[in-house]
């Protein structure tokens, strides 16, 4: 694959509330995300690396949530 080096930015077809239904503009450059609503100039920045950490970390208790549920209901017949 290709490394990012230049900014690429994209509309996406995420719509986030402020205070309508906005699209949500991504920025990628090197091993950052940029995110902002679409029309405004406040933007948030995400570490590709952090944001990978926290969906495995949610992945995972995900998991464990419908493995304790599953183990529950076994209990309960």
């Amino acid at each position: 694959m290709t490394p990012s080096t230049k900014p690429v930015t994209r509309l996406t077809s995420a719509f986030v509330r402020d205070p309508d239904y906005r699209p949500v503009v991504a920025t990628i450059t090197g091993s950052l995300i940029e995110l902002r609503v679409k029309g405004r100039r406040r933007i948030e920045v995400l570490d590709i690396t952090t944001l990978y950490y926290m969906a495995v970390k949610a992945r995972v208790i995900a998991e464990k949530k419908a493995k304790k549920a599953a183990k529950a209901a076994k209990k309960g017949l």
